[in-house]
């Protein structure tokens, strides 16, 4: 895989986190099309970087999410809050 197809990759698991659709590990592996150690590395790839923009992602047992907290997106690879 290339780095535009790691950074595609990276774009829309950021996606389905801001929406709040990724499901168990497992489902959002799936969804990914990749196995879910990849993805937890994908996923600890965007903590670091969320993490240096006051952001964190988190895991709702309840809704059976990954999620941003405080609610937000990544454009053009910068965190921006909800307003």
């Amino acid at each position: 895989m290339n780095n535009a197809e790691k950074i595609d990759k990276l774009a829309s698991i950021a996606y389905f986190i801001q929406i709040e659709r990724t499901g168990s590990l497992d489902e959002f592996a799936k969804k990914c099309e990749m196995k879910k150690d990849q993805l937890t590395d994908y996923i600890d790839i965007l903590r670091q970087f969320t993490g240096r923009e006051d952001a964190k992602i988190c895991y709702s047992r309840s809704k059976k999410t990954y999620y941003f907290d405080p609610p937000g997106k990544i454009t053009d690879f910068r965190f921006k809050p909800f307003t």
